[in-house]
């Protein structure tokens, strides 16, 4: 079944204090964090006082079996739409899990749901033990989940997990045709220099020194390249390999993660346009929220965690805390500098009126049209730059190989 490793358990327990029909209570409970907990208190009707997280000793924690890889999106949307679908019938947890084990065919979601299955069965909540698998369900599909079983509407917040889930694949799938071909055109031009510069030029050079012609400027270039891409070539591309790892292991601090995601967004052209495919998802989460009957604090916190980039997820959580003090969401918004003026008008409006959330999909809207607009206007800009470029490519090469063989050939000729 593949090659596994040991991860533990990201289930933490919290030490609570709260009252219940008067009288102090005390206890130690599970949860993903600290609201979770604060939701089974609830429903054992204890008001919390405290809620501190316990913690956990080194090589503690029971380990789990996790394998490597992901499922695809494919299979996440169906097992989104499955599970609204049972849900909506009436089926009990532990038998729709059941029948999903068996149906289900890829390997790495088939055994999280044997696991979940037998947590299920241990009495626990569907939100705590989809929230033992983090690599598969992130802290959003954990939010909306637990939502709808605090609002019994478990089958909705699935179906909103799968528009989420398949708005976001679209959105990936345009971005990444619009990128696909120009990408395949560079990789195809870098092999093609690669082979030339190692073994076509380096078959030339013999042939220019055993006539003793003056090279022109441009094949001197060439075999000044051909003869360090041979001399050089394995340590650059070691180099470059170093610094990719090092780049990839940059990425789990918090620092690191935090410095590229905000490269990411300066970028030139694709910057502004990863920016605005953010800012779409990140208001259909707080739609998707809304609907749900999450407090403002609570989807605010749950956009900031689904927003796939540190930078912007702190500037929502920026957002996030400012609304907790008691400021309205605009003037939270206008200061945290996230969106546009024009969307501040929008959420400004909303707040008057009373529709937050009807706003808010205008501007999920509003952003997903400047998405495909860029989108469009990306390809339209990388094509052009291409052509340039192969263009010239294309003249180094002929003037460099081509230019001093006609002229060895007229020489020859007029002797």
């Amino acid at each position: 079944m593949g090659r596994a490793i040991l991860s533990q358990t990201t289930m933490a327990k919290f030490y609570y204090k709260g009252r219940l029909a008067g009288k102090r209570v005390e206890g130690v409970l599970e949860g993903v964090d600290r609201d979770q907990v604060a939701a089974q208190l609830k429903k054992r009707r204890v008001v919390p006082l405290t809620i501190t997280e316990k913690p956990t000793p080194q090589g503690g924690g029971q380990p789990r079996l996790v394998f490597f890889g992901r499922p695809k999106v494919e299979d996440m949307l169906l097992f989104a739409r499955q599970m609204a679908a049972l849900s909506r019938s009436g089926v009990p947890m532990v038998r729709a899990f059941e029948g999903l084990i068996e149906s289900t065919l890829n390997r790495v979601l088939k055994q999280a749901m044997v696991r979940i299955l037998a947590d299920l069965q241990a009495g626990r909540d569907l939100s705590v033990a989809l929230g033992e698998h983090p690599h598969l369900f992130d802290p959003f599909f954990l939010r909306m989940v637990r939502v709808g079983e605090e609002t019994g509407r478990l089958g909705d917040a699935f179906q909103q997990i799968f528009s989420y889930l398949e708005n976001d694949k679209e959105t990936r799938r345009r971005l990444a045709s619009a990128v696909r071909y120009p990408a395949f055109v560079v990789m195809t031009v870098f092999l093609a220099l690669g082979v030339v510069n190692t073994y076509v030029i380096p078959a030339f050079v013999e042939l220019f020194d055993k006539f003793g012609a003056e090279l022109p400027f441009s094949t001197s270039l060439l075999l000044a390249a051909s003869r360090f891409i041979q001399g050089w070539g394995w340590p650059v591309l070691f180099f470059l390999l170093l610094i990719i790892v090092l780049q990839q292991l940059s990425l789990r601090t918090d620092w690191g993660r935090l410095f590229w995601d905000r490269l990411v967004l300066t970028l030139p052209l694709v910057g502004s346009l990863l920016h605005r495919i953010i800012l779409a998802r990140l208001c259909r989460v707080f739609v998707l929220g809304s609907r749900s009957g999450m407090s403002m604090v609570q989807v605010l916190s749950t956009v900031a965690d689904s927003a796939d980039n540190r930078f912007i997820a702190g500037q929502i959580d920026g957002i996030r805390q400012g609304v907790s003090r008691g400021e309205s969401l605009k003037q939270a918004v206008e200061v945290s500098g996230v969106f546009t003026p024009l969307v501040v008008q929008m959420i400004a409006v909303g707040e008057e009126t009373g529709q937050v959330e009807q706003m808010m999909m205008e501007v999920a809207v509003y952003y997903e049209q400047e998405v495909d607009y860029e989108i469009h206007a990306l390809s339209a800009t990388l094509e052009p730059i291409l052509l340039l470029c192969l263009a010239g490519i294309v003249l180094i090469l002929a003037l460099g190989i081509f230019l001093p063989l006609w002229e060895l050939g007229s020489g020859g000729i007029s002797r």
